[in-house]
Parts: C-alpha cells; sequence; structure tokens
C-alpha cells in the first residue's frame, strides 16, 4: 500500500511539473509571437511636446531592430537650431523601447554633443505613436510616429520640418498616428443612429459612435461623409420629409460643433422612401427612425 502511495504522489508531482512547464512554454511563445508581430524598423519622427502649444526639440530616426536588439541613427535639433547627428543602440520587448545615444556623429556646432541620453518609450497600439516614458506628470515627453521621409545621416541639417505643426495639432486633437489611420479606416464599420417617435434629438449613448466619425474623417484630408435621415412610415410624406431632414440636420450640428467642417459634409433625407426593416411591427418601425453614413 505504501509503494502505492509513493507512485501515485509522484505521479501528481510529474503532472503538476509538466502543467506547470507547458504554461510557461506557452507564455513564452505568445510573447515572442506578439513581439515579432510589432515592427519598430523604418523612419521615426516627432517632437518633445512640451504642452499643447509648445515644443522642444525635433527628432528624426533611421532604426532597425532585430530580436529585440536596436540600432540606427538619431538627429536631434534643439530650440536654438543647432543639429546633433549620433548613433544610437537599444533594446524592444513588444511595447517597451529602449534607445541610448552612444556616439556622436555630426554636429551643426562644437561641444553642443558631448552629452549622450537615454529614452524609455512604450508604443501606444491604439493610436501607433511611440511615447516617451516620463517620471512627470506636468510636461509631456517625446512623441515619435513612423513615416515615409528623405533621412540623411550624413548631414547636420532638418531640411523640412513643415510638418511639425501638423503634427503637434493632430496628436493633441486625439488623432492616431498616420500609418495608423489607414488601418482605422480600412476597419471602420457605420451604425445606423436610431431616434424615439417624432424626434430629431440625438441619444447620449450614439455620442461616443459620433465621435469616432469625426476623428476618422478629420485624419483624411480627402475624405467626406454624406448624412442621411430617414423616418418611419407613421404621417403624411410631407411631414417625415422634413422630420428626416431635421434628424440629418442634428447629426451634422453636432459634427460642426466638434470642429468638423461643414464643407467635409453632405446632406441627404428620404422621408420613409428608404425602410431597413419592415414599417408592419413596431420593432421595424424603430429601426427605420435613423440617420445613415456614407464616406464619399
Amino acid at each position: 500500500m505504501e509503494h502505492f502511495l509513493l507512485i501515485f504522489e509522484y505521479i501528481l508531482v510529474m503532472r503538476m511539473k509538466l502543467i506547470i512547464f507547458l504554461t510557461l512554454f506557452c507564455f513564452l511563445s505568445c510573447h515572442n509571437g506578439l513581439n515579432a508581430q510589432l515592427k519598430f524598423s523604418g523612419k521615426w519622427r516627432g517632437a518633445q511636446l512640451l504642452d499643447s502649444a509648445n515644443i522642444g526639440n525635433i527628432y528624426e530616426l533611421e532604426i532597425k531592430v532585430l530580436s529585440g536588439l536596436l540600432e540606427g541613427v538619431m538627429k536631434t535639433k534643439n530650440p536654438k537650431g543647432i543639429v546633433t547627428v549620433k548613433k544610437i543602440v537599444g533594446t524592444k520587448d513588444y511595447i517597451d523601447v529602449i534607445i541610448k545615444e552612444v556616439t556622436t556623429l555630426n554636429a551643426s556646432r562644437k561641444n553642443e554633443a558631448n552629452d549622450h541620453q537615454q529614452y524609455r518609450f512604450k508604443y501606444n497600439l491604439k493610436t501607433g505613436y511611440l511615447e516617451e516614458m516620463n517620471s512627470s506628470m506636468t510636461k509631456m515627453g517625446i512623441v515619435l510616429y513612423r513615416g515615409e521621409f528623405s533621412f540623411n545621416s550624413k548631414s547636420k541639417t532638418l531640411k523640412n520640418t513643415h510638418w511639425i505643426s501638423n503634427f503637434s495639432k493632430e496628436y493633441h486633437a486625439g488623432l492616431s498616428a498616420p500609418e495608423k489611420r489607414l488601418e482605422e479606416l480600412k476597419n471602420f464599420v457605420f451604425t445606423p443612429i436610431f431616434f424615439d417617435v417624432d424626434e430629431s434629438f440625438i441619444d447620449g449613448k450614439y455620442h461616443s459612435e459620433l465621435k469616432e466619425i469625426i476623428k476618422i474623417i478629420k485624419s483624411h484630408s480627402d475624405l467626406r461623409i454624406q448624412v442621411t435621415g430617414h423616418t418611419d412610415s407613421d404621417g403624411a410624406d410631407a411631414y417625415n420629409h422634413s422630420l428626416s431632414k431635421r434628424r440629418a440636420e442634428s447629426i451634422i450640428f453636432f459634427f460642426t460643433s466638434r470642429g468638423l467642417r461643414r464643407d467635409r459634409i453632405v446632406i441627404d433625407f428620404k422621408g420613409e422612401k428608404k425602410p431597413m426593416e419592415s414599417n408592419k411591427t413596431a420593432a421595424g418601425k424603430s429601426k427605420n427612425r435613423r440617420v445613415d453614413f456614407t464616406f464619399i
């Protein structure tokens, strides 16, 4: 009997060890897989955002990341116009990035390049920005985004800085990084905004959806939106035509009052002519009292 109990205990211990091993293996495999999926190699640019109105240093980087190790070149232009070019190394662990300046390659003024900094960033999965992890809660840090631009590591100048103003304004407006915006537009799905009987008032539960539409349109300068109002079949045709217009106009007011230009919106109203569901049931009528959207 004792021999049997020893064997049983041994099996339990080995089973527990196997479970722990498999759990650890799955965790590491998942972590490494996620780490490999986030590609950081490329050209990045951005600035030190002191607050919503002021900018400190401007940065341009060209980096390569392989197996979690980072190397590349970083250009920095301070508010005095002095540019330094430095070799950088670092590490990437999923969304956490550490960058260290190690060697000065060039500088537009001597004695300006002796200080080598270390930066800690976290990649924002939602917005696509690489944001400095700042210990201070009273000021903002460096924000970078990936893009396509000319980068000459031998040059002591940043030739093109016209993007800085728009970058700062768009970041503070809550817009995502440029490469993330294409993904957002591709994955965006409209949902109608529904109304109560004989109402054009927008229920507060739809505000977040409407704000997301504003964000998408502001993120793409060539994009406009068509807003189309509808009603159920109750009431006279002329009245429903007017009601569908009022519903579309209430959506447009929501958009324009939150900074979306009126010339980027097209209005349409169909009255009861384009039902989504049958008007023979109360549930169907509730689906027809709506506003639809289309990107144009």
